[in-house]
């Protein structure tokens, strides 16, 4: 089992705590539920690299498939929820551990005072981001991270950009949006969120009402690479089969830091 804190600082929640928690999956199931509804959703696609400027280019943090998010919104209604007072998680908002059957998010002491509504660092981001991870998702960066892409001549060019990650090894960006917990969490957060506050019953940006849910109106063309590039996602796909995550891990999420990740 992943080491960290001992039994005596995890406790069930009651009363308002408890009451939050809920609230906040709620939300977090919401925003879901509205990505599927609006197709905010594709394959992840590889490209030809180039030193080129991009021009009217693609710019996302990660591309979510459909069955990964119908597996995150069920996985999220079902998890459960308990807090963890260790001092030494001061500093985190939450956590889960990979262990067999495991379906708990750890909450600790940063998380109760994020903002309720979808924003960065975010409380349903937050759920979103922990609960990928009993799914599968790696934590290799923290840091906000965006892939860029164009078409050219019916060719698909980007850069070719790598990044260090927590492990010091060097990993490509396109693989990284698409094992890191942290690039789904920033394209809820930063890419599909809406561009004005709700007010009046509605999000001025784009008329909708539901308060918990994503802007129809924010430009995701990304998601549909994959139908003119089919190659390019059959390529990605073996590629990231390569570098998905292995054995049982404690993932923490940590303010203004890379995220704690503990092994087995």
């Amino acid at each position: 089992m992943a080491e960290g804190s001992g039994s005596h600082f995890i406790r069930d929640l009651t009363g308002e705590k408890l009451m939050k928690a809920e609230e906040v999956r709620n939300a977090a199931v919401q925003i879901l539920k509205d990505a599927l509804e609006k197709g905010m959703y594709g394959l992840p696609v590889s490209f030809h690299y180039t030193c080129s400027e991009p021009v009217d280019s693609y710019k996302f943090c990660c591309i979510p498939g459909e069955a990964f998010l119908r597996d995150l919104l069920e996985k999220s209604q079902n998890v459960a929820f308990k807090e963890d007072v260790d001092p030494d998680y001061a500093d985190a908002f939450a956590y889960v551990e990979t262990l067999p059957g495991s379906d708990t998010v750890y909450l600790c002491e940063l998380f109760w005072d994020a903002p309720d509504h979808l924003c960065k660092d975010s409380k349903p981001g937050t759920i979103i981001h922990e609960v990928s991870h009993l799914l599968g998702t790696d934590d290799v960066l923290y840091e906000l991270m965006e892939v860029e892409l164009y078409e050219d001549h019916g060719t698909l060019l980007g850069r070719s950009q790598t990044v260090e990650g927590l492990d010091g090894n060097v990993h490509y960006r396109e693989e990284v949006a698409q094992i890191n917990a942290n690039s789904l969490e920033h394209e809820f957060e930063t890419v599909l969120n809406h561009l004005e506050v709700y007010r009046g019953g509605k999000y001025a940006c784009c008329g909708e009402t539901k308060k918990h849910s994503v802007c129809r109106n924010r430009s995701t063309g990304h998601y549909y690479l994959y139908e003119r590039f089919h190659y390019r996602a059959t390529e990605m796909e073996g590629r990231l089969k390569e570098v998905s995550p292995a054995g049982m891990r404690r993932y923490a999420k940590i303010k203004n830091k890379a995220c704690r990740v503990t092994c087995a």
